[in-house]
C-alpha cells in the first residue's frame, strides 16, 4: 500500500485525508460542483450504476470553497489491480490528473466506516486530523434532513480485497523495513498522485522523496520516523576537557624558593644626609615640573574660554597654601578666610586676593581639552596622576612588605559605594602602599572593560591590577618583594603568575577560588578548639592555601609563607581570654603587613583639604595634596627618627611658607 502526496493547483476537487484502521481502507473524493453530491456505501462487491443525487443545503455550499482551499488529498492503494474506472461522462468536468486520479481510485475497496485519527503528509508538515465516522454523519444528515457535506462519490470496485489481508500485509512490510526505508517506499512525492505508483517511478523520484523527508517533521505517534541520515542529525556532545591541568594537593609544609630580603635602601640615606625641611620634602613630590604643568594647562584653558588669566608660579604656590591650610583652620565658606582677623586669616589676606585666588581656582587645568582620550575616564587628570605617581616611586623607601588594596576619595556626589571603610561614598582608588602607609602608587577605579584593555582575562580585574603594581615595583630593581592583598585580588592563578615574576605575595582567598583544595569545610572547622589549622600544598606551583580557627574561620594564600614556625598567642571567646592558641606563621605575617592602606587613611582623614571647587575632579585634586603631605610627613620622620614634628605642625610649616614667601606685595 502506497500514501502519496498530491496537490493541485487551480482546480476545485477537494478531497478528506484518508485514516486506517485494521481491516478497512477508504476513499473519498469530492465532485466540483456544489449543487450536486453522489454518495454511494460499498461493502463487498461494489454495485452497479452511479448514486442518486442529493441537494446540499445553501449553508454548505458557503462553506466548500474554504474546505478546497485545503488544496491537498491522500489516497490509499492497494496493490491490487482489476477493475474499470469511473466513466468519463459521470465527470466530464473533470481535468486529466483528476480523471487519472478517480479512474485509479476505482479498482481499490472502499468502505465508507469510521475513520480514527492518523497523521497525514502534507508539502507544508505532519498533522493530527480527526474525522467523524461517515456513518454517523450520514444518521445526522438524516435526522436533520441536511444532507452532509463531507459525503462523496463511492467509486465501484470489481475484485473484492478481504481488509484483513491488506493490513497485514502491510504491517508485515512495516516490520520488515527500517522506518526511513518504509517512509521511502509507502511516500511518493507529489509527481506521481494521480497516476500508477510502480517501483520503478520510486527508484526515480528517490531524490524527491528525500527532500520531501528531509522538510517533514513527524510526530512520536507517527508510523514514519525522522530520517536516519548522519548529515541530518546533530553532532554528538563531546565532553569538556580543560586545558589547565589538575592541581595536585598535598599535606606538607611549603618549601620556597626565594632569596632572603638583603636590599639597602640608599634613596632613604641620602635623604637622610640633606636634611630637608618640611617644605623641601613636601616639593619633592610637588616640584617645579608639577607646578609649570598646572599653571600652563590653567593658561591654556582660560585661553580657550576668551579669559586673560596669565597665572604664574607664584600665584599658584598662594592657592596651594590657602589649600593646604583650610585642612588646617575650618570654615564654613571659603570666603570667610579673607573676612577673620587672626593670624592665618591675615596672612591669607596678605598673599593673595579673594577674587583672584576664586578666579584661578576656577579655571584650574590639568590637561589640553583637545587632546582627550575618550576611553579614559580620568582623561582631564591623567597628567597630574601620571607625575604624582612618577614622584611618589622616586622617592618611597625601599621595603620588603607592601599592602595593595582599596580606598576612598570623598565625594557625595559619586554613586560608588564601598562598605567597610571610614568612607563610603565617593571615588574608588586603588592604592599600593608600604605596611607604613606611604603611598607608592594609585589609580582612580574605572570601568573593568578600560583597565582589563591587554591583559590577562584569567586573572580577573583585581589579579591585574596587583600585577601592574607588581611591575612599578619592579622597576625599582628585582628585588623579592612581598605583596600583601585582600580576598579580592587573590587567587592560586595570580599566586602563580607572581611567583613567575620572582614576587611573594600573600592574602586571603574565597572559597570558590581554592582550585578544589580538599581543605576541611568552614562548617566543620568551626566545631573544632580555636587555634585549628587545616592546609594543603599544590605540588607543581608550590603554593599553600591554609584554614585557621581565630576570631572566625581565615582562609589564606601564599607562595612564599608557610605554618612553620607555629606561634602561641592570645585570643577572646564569649568575653573569655584563652591564653594560649596556635597561629600559623602565614597569618601572623598577614597581620602585620595588611594594614598599610588603612595607615594612611588614618593619617590623611585628620587634615583634609576643605575647599572644594565646582569641577567634579576637584576633590580628586585635594586627595593628591593630601597624599602628598602625607607621604612628606613619613619621610621626614624616616629622616628624623628621634625629632619628628607632629602632622598639624608640619602641614602647618609647607602653608605658611606658601602664603608669606609669595605673597605679592605690590598687589
Amino acid at each position: 500500500m502506497h500514501l502519496p502526496v498530491t496537490e493541485y493547483q487551480g482546480t476545485s476537487l477537494g478531497c478528506q485525508r484518508p485514516q486506517l484502521l485494521p481491516g478497512v481502507t477508504t476513499l473519498k473524493c469530492e465532485p466540483p460542483e456544489p449543487h450536486q453530491e453522489v454518495a454511494q456505501e460499498v461493502s463487498g462487491p461494489a454495485p452497479q450504476g452511479p448514486a442518486p443525487p442529493q441537494e446540499e443545503n445553501p449553508r454548505d455550499q458557503a462553506a466548500v470553497p474554504g474546505f478546497n482551499s485545503a488544496r491537498s488529498q491522500t489516497s490509499v492503494k492497494t496493490e491490487e489491480a482489476a477493475a474499470q474506472g469511473l466513466v468519463p461522462e459521470q465527470w466530464p468536468h473533470l481535468s486529466l490528473a483528476q480523471r487519472n486520479l478517480c479512474g485509479n481510485s476505482a479498482q481499490e475497496k472502499v468502505t465508507n466506516i469510521s475513520l480514527m485519527p492518523e497523521e497525514v503528509v502534507t508539502k507544508d508538515g505532519l498533522f493530527n486530523t480527526k474525522q467523524e465516522t461517515s456513518e454517523e454523519m450520514e444518521r445526522g444528515a438524516e435526522v436533520s434532513g441536511i444532507p452532509n457535506r463531507d459525503w462523496v462519490p463511492q467509486a465501484p470496485c470489481s475484485t473484492p480485497v478481504p481488509a484483513e489481508r491488506t493490513v497485514a500485509h502491510l504491517n508485515t512490510l512495516k516490520d520488515r523495513h527500517p522506518a526511513d526505508l518504509w517512509a521511502r517506499m509507502h511516500i511518493s512525492s507529489l509527481e506521481y498522485a494521480a497516476g500508477d505508483i510502480t517501483r520503478k517511478g520510486r527508484k526515480k523520484d528517490k531524490a524527491r522523496v528525500s527532500e520531501l523527508l528531509q522538510g517533514l517533521a513527524f510526530s512520536g505517534d507517527s508510523d514514519v520516523e525522522e530520517d536516519d541520515e548522519p548529515e541530518t542529525q546533530p553532532a554528538p556532545k563531546r565532553p569538556k576537557v580543560s586545558s589547565v591541568p589538575e592541581k595536585n594537593w598535598t599535606k606538607r609544609d611549603i618549601k620556597p624558593n626565594f632569596p632572603s630580603w638583603s636590599a639597602l635602601d640608599s634613596g632613604l640615606l641620602n635623604l637622610k644626609s640633606e636634611k630637608l625641611n618640611p617644605v623641601e620634602l613636601f616639593e619633592l613630590f610637588f616640584d617645579d615640573e608639577t607646578f609649570n604643568l598646572i599653571v600652563s594647562e590653567t593658561n591654556n584653558y582660560a585661553s580657550q574660554k576668551n579669559v586673560n588669566l596669565e597665572v604664574t608660579v607664584q600665584e599658584m604656590r598662594c592657592v596651594l597654601g590657602v589649600l593646604l591650610l583650610s585642612g588646617l583652620v575650618r570654615r564654613p565658606k571659603r570666603g570667610m578666610y579673607w573676612e577673620m582677623s587672626d593670624a592665618d586669616q591675615n596672612l591669607v589676606r596678605d598673599s593673595i586676593r579673594r577674587d583672584r585666588f576664586e578666579l584661578i581656582f576656577s579655571y584650574l587645568h590639568f590637561a589640553d581639552n583637545s587632546h582627550l582620550d575618550q576611553n579614559d575616564k580620568f582623561t582631564k587628570l591623567r597628567p597630574l596622576i601620571k607625575q604624582m605617581n612618577k614622584n611618589f616611586l622616586l622617592y618611597a623607601p625601599l621595603e620588603e612588605y607592601y599592602c595593595f588594596d582599596k580606598t576612598m576619595c570623598e565625594c557625595f556626589d559619586s554613586d560608588q559605594f564601598l562598605n567597610g571603610k571610614p568612607i563610603r561614598i565617593g571615588y574608588k582608588v586603588w592604592c599600593g602602599t608600604t605596611a607604613q602607609g606611604y603611598l607608592v602608587w594609585f589609580e582612580p577605579y574605572q570601568e573593568e572593560s578600560t583597565v582589563m584593555a591587554g591583559k590577562d582575562l584569567d586573572l580577573g580585574l583585581g589579579g591585574n591590577l596587583v600585577m601592574n603594581f607588581a611591575d612599578v615595583l619592579l622597576e625599582r630593581g628585582h628585588y623579592p618583594y612581598h605583596l600583601c592583598f585582600d580576598s579580592f585580588f587573590t587567587s592560586v592563578k595570580l599566586m602563580s603568575a607572581l611567583k613567575k615574576k620572582g614576587v611573594r605575595a600573600t592574602g586571603t582567598i574565597r572559597e570558590n577560588r581554592t582550585e578544589k583544595c580538599p581543605l576541611m569545610s568552614a562548617e566543620h572547622m568551626k566545631k573544632m578548639q580555636k587555634g585549628y589549622f587545616d592546609f594543603r600544598v599544590e605540588e607543581n606551583d608550590e603554593i599553600i592555601l591554609c584554614h585557621w580557627h581565630g576570631d572566625g574561620i581565615i582562609s589564606l594564600c601564599s607562595n612564599a609563607v608557610g605554618i612553620e614556625p607555629v606561634n602561641e598567642i592570645c585570643c577572646f571567646a564569649d568575653d573569655k581570654e584563652i591564653p594560649q592558641i596556635s597561629q600559623p606563621s602565614i597569618v601572623k605575617l598577614y597581620d602585620e603587613c595588611r594594614e598599610g592602606v588603612a595607615k594612611m587613611e588614618q593619617i590623611i582623614s585628620k587634615y583634609r583639604v576643605r575647599i572644594r571647587g565646582k569641577k567634579w575632579y576637584s576633590v580628586l585634586v585635594s586627595y593628591m595634596i593630601d597624599v602628598a603631605m602625607s607621604n612628606a610627613w613619613h619621610l621626614h620622620r624616616a629622616c628624623n627618627p628621634g625629632a619628628s614634628l607632629e602632622l598639624g605642625d608640619f602641614r602647618r610649616d609647607v602653608a605658611h611658607f606658601y602664603l608669606a614667601h609669595n605673597a605679592n606685595m605690590s598687589d
